[in-house]
């Protein structure tokens, strides 16, 4: 593992009106599913994520969650993490690993459950 060379700018703050998220196959959208308080809750995890370093390690892709934040029907934000904590942020090629203090993907996989929730009512 190697530290990142620039790492407290590797995030571009971002602003969200909503997103998509997926965990393994499936794919929600969560326009009108979830609170703003729940985007902006995401939003500021996604802001807040510190980076440990760039790793070899992949991602396993059973347990990754993407979310893709959108923002005047642009994507402003993406991010691929696992439950190991290792993340791709967008189109990038490097890969991560974040902080063992962030609580992102744990805030992520219940989000998950709650969009994929409102699609079975």
């Amino acid at each position: 593992m190697t530290g990142c060379g620039n790492r407290d700018n590797v995030i571009k703050k971002i602003n969200a009106e909503y997103f998509t998220i997926s965990y393994g196959k499936s794919l929600y959208e969560a326009k009108d599913k979830v609170k703003q308080e729940t985007v902006d809750i995401l939003v500021k995890d996604y802001n807040n994520i510190k980076f440990v370093g760039t790793t070899s390690q992949e991602i396993n892709y059973d347990k990754a969650i993407t979310i893709i934040f959108i923002n005047n029907d642009k994507i402003s934000g993406q991010l691929t993490i696992d439950d190991k904590g290792i993340c791709q942020m967008g189109n990038n090629v490097n890969t991560y690993v974040i902080d063992k203090e962030s609580n992102i993907y744990a805030d992520l996989l219940k989000v998950y459950h709650e969009v994929k929730g409102k699609y079975k009512s």
